[in-house]
């Protein structure tokens, strides 16, 4: 539908509006002394500008129709303002909540507030009424929406967050048969506490014996390892008290024990022991100092737990993942379980053989193996295998010659064109990361898809014009330009403008600017018609005539997060001009969201380079 796609376009346009006003090309040397100073002064006086940028973008918050709006802007405004003027920030988080018009439930006393469903009115007995039901559906939707911000606002401030989470308890809506218990806070409550724990070792240490001592959850995990970030002392500390408390756990029973010990496992080694299959696909760990003692208990837990317990499956399905470990502290036992998974593979369905399978082999197979391997499965298992393939062979610089096993073995044209797509993109992200030019532009002309092909240009763009080569860059982005549509339909073609548009920031801006313009123009003359069109084919994007800002469909947080680096140095390098463009947006909800991030990514681009040297 033409109304939904162009809906799209906004957390791209967004971006670009700030990407447009690039900085001119600077050839002569400037004495370093002097230069240091003007990056002082620039400094200072961008700050200056962005907080007072930020400071209208809050008053104008009070003009938009729709509640949810105001304080999605106040929330990201308490948070960018957090830094330079705490006391203030505290008051926008306030004025953030109470935007939101969420129900105080002050009646409830602390029995009922730990159990709100005492204090529920029952359903008639012949089923819910139809305003029940809807009771139901914007009680949960207040307890997600309300969720959300206090585990922001637990970002800056865990006591804050648990102060505003106890002052809003929210009101069960009528007890209906069947309907899914209210929810309480607990959950949130702990996951606060963490937040705030993390912070300090000794409460760390004491909130984490609290919270064992009522059962283990995986939210232990998550504070050992914002702990461990910190400080891999205490980490260790109480890595040990968890490992104590695991000693006590039935594996047969716990839902919770056997994940943990094998997650302690995976954190506790160095480099060269991670295995590519892991349990977990969260890579974002500090390692664990564990010593030989500890691992020989967690070894012998799990390998107690495999061995004995009656319905392994699951256990053995997961305790390959540290079977390393186990080979080493267990090796007795090691041979045992194979001999288990191997009596267990018949009795699992056919995926989950083939799979085994994989895994099994996947660590020391060649490409022609993998291939092999690949076409006795069917369907999105098949696809998987290949791109896994892909990414080893690339990582094993075999790239070339799992290229030509594609080529010959893999009998499907679609499936062949999947696959080197995969090995392609693998392949370009590779050279990327290693600055490897020469390897990139060879691997250009193999790319199938304009639109991936025009952002591999682009980013080989940036990097020759690092490298000083200023016109091969210019003339490689005109070749990626004419790859791109400029009627965008798609969140592909999207992207890839935004990175064209993104590399000519960097390498010829007046051509970033004549791109970006003509389509803020369109765009308000599109978002226009589509609003009145709103009125008749309801869109779920459009609310009281305003367009919802936080909504799945426009991932605006996610594009920032992409582009941020690119919108803050040509902020930098421009702010009146950039701040001009954002105003070209005719629709006031946009043009406020335009300015908010427009002053977040110049913030958060002075927060993370700010030194005591400048």
């Amino acid at each position: 539908m033409r109304f939904k796609s162009t809906l799209s376009l906004i957390p791209i346009l967004l971006p670009l509006i700030v990407i447009a006003a690039a900085p001119p090309r600077v050839a002569a040397q400037v004495d370093e002394k002097e230069k240091a100073e003007k990056e002082v002064a620039g400094r200072q006086e961008l700050e200056k500008k962005t907080i007072g940028l930020l400071d209208e973008t809050i008053g104008a918050a009070w003009s938009l129709k729709l509640p949810e709006n105001r304080s999605y802007v106040l929330t990201k405004a308490a948070d960018l303002m957090w830094p330079h003027d705490e006391k203030r920030a505290r008051g926008l988080f306030w004025e953030a909540l109470n935007s939101l018009n969420l129900p105080v439930y002050r009646a409830l006393d602390e029995t009922n507030a730990r159990d709100p469903n005492k204090s529920a009115k029952p359903a008639p007995a012949d089923g819910p009424t139809k305003e029940q039901l809807q009771d139901v559906n914007r009680y949960y939707a207040t307890v997600e929406t309300r969720h959300e911000f206090l585990r922001k606002v637990a970002q800056r401030d865990p006591q804050l967050a648990l102060d505003m989470m106890r002052a809003t308890r929210q009101p069960p809506p009528s007890q209906t048969p069947g309907a899914v218990q209210a929810a309480n806070d607990s959950d949130l409550e702990q996951e606060i506490a963490y937040a705030a724990a993390a912070n300090d070792p000794k409460r760390a240490l004491q909130v984490t014996r609290e919270s064992m001592a009522r059962g283990l959850t995986f939210q232990i995990l998550n504070l050992l390892n914002q702990v461990a970030q910190k400080d891999q002392d205490t980490g260790a500390k109480l890595a040990g008290e968890i490992i104590a408390k695991l000693d006590t756990e039935n594996f047969n029973t716990s839902p919770y024990a056997p994940y943990i010990a094998i997650q302690l496992l995976e954190w506790s080694r160095t480099d060269g022991a991670v295995l590519t299959a892991s349990l977990s696909a969260n890579s974002s760990f500090t390692r664990l100092k564990l010593d030989d003692g500890q691992k020989q208990d967690l070894v012998d837990l799990l390998t107690n737990a495999a061995l004995n317990i009656t319905k392994p499956q699951t256990l053995l399905q997961n305790i390959r993942f540290v079977m390393p470990e186990i080979e080493q502290y267990a090796p007795d036992r090691a041979a045992k379980l194979k001999v288990r998974l191997t009596e267990m593979n018949p009795t699992l369905s056919q995926p989950q053989r083939d799979w085994n399978d994989f895994n099994a082999m996947f660590e020391n197979a060649t490409p022609e193996e993998m291939i092999k391997a690949a076409n006795k499965v069917a369907g999105a298992q098949r696809a998987a295998m290949l791109y896994r393939a892909a990414v080893k062979a690339v990582a094993h610089g075999e790239g070339d010659r799992y290229r030509e096993l594609i080529n010959s073995q893999v009998e499907s044209e679609d499936e062949k064109k999947t696959a080197l797509d995969s090995l392609n993109t693998e392949q370009m992200y590779y050279d990327l990361s290693q600055g490897k030019t020469d390897d990139l532009e060879k691997l250009l002309p193999l790319i199938r898809a304009r639109e991936q092909r025009a952002m591999a240009m682009t980013q080989l763009a940036i990097m020759l014009e690092k490298k000083g080569q200023h016109d091969e860059a210019v003339t490689l982005l005109d070749e990626a330009r004419a790859l791109v549509k400029v009627d965008l339909t798609n969140e592909k073609e999207s992207n890839a403008l935004l990175a064209v548009m993104l590399g000519y920031s960097l390498v010829d801006s007046p051509k970033a600017f004549a791109m970006i313009e003509p389509i803020i123009d369109r765009t308000n003359e599109d978002v226009s018609k589509l609003v009145l069109l709103d009125k008749i084919a309801k869109s779920g994007a459009i609310k009281n005539g305003e367009i919802i800002m936080n909504q799945q469909r426009i991932p605006i947080d996610y594009a920032m997060l992409q582009y941020s680096p690119g919108v803050a140095a040509l902020g930098k390098a421009d702010f009146d001009r950039t701040k001009a463009l954002a105003d070209r947006f005719q629709r006031n909800e946009l043009r406020i969201v335009a300015r908010l991030l427009l002053a977040q990514a110049i913030l958060r681009h002075l927060e993370q380079t700010h030194s005591p040297s400048n």
